[in-house]
């Protein structure tokens, strides 16, 4: 018989050792064979019969799926879900009326800017993703970094309703707080692996749905935190001297008392998983300090794992694909509403807050009643995403399109010559249309794709420890995120709405084309 869990692994990193534990187990060898030494073999077996049953597949099965569900430690993973959604909920919620503060702060703000300002959190996001995930790996450490996190986020808040002391240029002190706040979030590796570690393989999949859905409701309650102040028009009321309360403002916050809550979370519940392994995995004084020999060696063994590269390359590439998406919409939505379709300031904000109220809802159940394999629902994602490009795209046909608003400098809204050559000729989407397929792209294509790319990687990369990989696709992620914004705002501002929709489509449909192709290699994993 191999007693399979009892063997210890003292080179093995720690996620290594659980992965073993939580792999499917080997069959176990028939009672005769158990019994092969015993004189009295068939009696035994006779014996062994008459008390419990004849051993059958099913009650093998039974056994090995109560055992594989016993090592998924659920009170973990539900501590991490709501950790995960203490972080989020501070960037939907700020996120709804940045563009119109931005520009209320600081007239000079224009779509440029706005696509710098996405860039710049994203990279700050990008670099600290990896910075936060090496030092987990490296000094095997979880609660601190979620920590520094934080309280970097905590950090941005203040600074961020503390902006009306800046006399001039506000525009970069928001810019350095929208840094802080991609940089807090970078510890989301940290979560990802730890989600990673705690469930089994069988479970890993509903571990990573939890973990997708607190994103998801974040989403939910971000808008709802907006729409019940919107009603305080700027500047509201002075809580503090220099610190306000009115619409762009309270979603700040709010914020700043989710950071609050998550530091106590952390710092009293949370448990970190690695002072829970043998000594021999833990840190030791050799391992310490930091050194660049250090960093080579552990890039070396991380390309050394016996792992599916290809299919690790396709994943992360599929996920750059999906992203393409998410960064044309972060940088073009709020321009297109107030230049193109004409909306105000407050108008905007509405239409953001319950746009996003209901992507967050539709999404939410997307992420807690899927029934599909992770390929399938990745495949599914990419294929929505091609058909709402074509859907979206300012055909010129009537009711699909409308004559761009003419400029009102009044209000700032409508499309002006002088920042989009554009405006005398280009057509627009049909508002509606666009907002509604929006809604439903990110409503339905944001969490499978999320559910599927999360799934698919976690179970390609096997038992290793996933720290370092988890933050290599959040890198992945980032990058996009960072270029993709210039890249989108570029092309709006020079061709219009309707070239940056065409080069999409085709990215996207590579991607589906891609995945189409390789879709029998990931069956083991989906």
């Amino acid at each position: 018989m191999n007693f399979r869990n009892n063997v210890h692994f003292p080179l093995q990193g720690p996620l290594t050792q659980i992965g073993y534990i939580c792999g499917e187990m080997e069959d176990l060898p028939e009672i005769p064979t158990v019994m092969n030494n015993n004189k009295d073999d068939s009696k035994t077996t006779s014996m062994m019969t008459m008390m419990t049953g004849p051993v059958t597949d099913t009650d093998s099965e039974t056994r090995t799926e109560e055992e594989e569900d016993k090592k998924t430690q659920w009170s973990e993973i539900y501590l991490a879900t709501f950790i995960t959604f203490l972080c989020s909920v501070e960037n939907n919620m700020i996120s709804i009326g940045e563009w119109n503060y931005l520009q209320k702060m600081d007239p000079e703000v224009d779509n440029t800017f706005f696509a710098l300002v996405t860039s710049i959190t994203k990279g700050g996001h990008a670099l600290f993703a990896l910075i936060f995930a090496y030092w987990s790996h490296r000094w095997r450490v979880s609660k601190t970094p979620l920590l520094v996190g934080r309280m970097t986020a905590l950090a941005g808040c203040i600074l961020y309703l503390l902006i009306e002391y800046v006399p001039t240029n506000r525009r970069y002190a928001m810019l350095f707080c929208y840094c802080l706040f991609g940089i807090s979030f970078g510890n989301q590796p940290i979560l990802r692996a730890f989600i990673a570690r705690m469930s089994s393989d069988k479970s890993r999949v509903t571990a990573y749905a939890l973990f997708s859905t607190a994103t998801m409701f974040s989403i939910v309650i971000g808008p709802l935190g907006q729409l019940a102040f919107s009603s305080i028009a700027y500047p509201g009321y002075e809580i503090f001297p220099g610190m306000k309360f009115h619409i762009f403002s309270a979603p700040v916050w709010i914020a700043l008392c989710t950071n609050i809550i998550a530091i106590a979370v952390v710092a009293l519940r949370f448990d970190d998983p690695w002072e829970r392994e043998p000594r021999t995995l833990k840190k030791t004084s050799s391992t310490t300090s930091f050194s660049l020999d250090d960093l080579k060696a552990k890039i070396s063994e991380i390309t050394s794992l016996n792992i599916p590269w290809f299919l690790v390359s396709i994943v992360l590439f599929e996920k750059a694909i999906a992203n393409v998406t998410l960064a044309s919409i972060f940088a073009v939505a709020s321009p297109l509403l107030t230049d193109v379709f004409g909306f105000n300031a407050k108008e905007t904000i509405t239409i953001h807050a319950v746009a996003q109220l209901i992507v967050g809802l539709f999404a939410l159940t997307i992420s807690g009643s899927f029934i599909i394999s992770a390929r399938t629902l990745l495949l599914f994602s990419l294929g929505i995403s091609v058909t709402l490009y074509i859907v979206s795209y300012p055909w010129p046909v009537p009711m699909l399109s409308q004559p761009m608003i003419e400029r009102n400098d009044t209000a700032h809204t409508g499309c002006s010559p002088k920042h989009y050559p554009w405006c005398d000729y280009a057509l627009a989407p049909n508002p509606w249309i666009w907002i509604s397929v929006m809604i439903i792209s990110m409503g339905f294509t944001f969490p499978t794709s999320s559910i599927g790319l999360d799934t698919l990687y976690s179970r390609v990369l096997g038992n290793v420890d996933q720290t370092l990989m988890q933050g290599a696709m959040v890198l992945v992620e980032d990058v996009i995120l960072f270029f993709g914004p210039f890249y989108a705002s570029r092309m709006f501002k020079a061709f219009s709405i309707s070239a940056l929709w065409t080069v999409n489509v085709f990215i996207v449909a590579a991607g589906l084309i891609v995945f189409v192709i390789t879709f029998r290699r990931f069956k083991p994993y989906g």
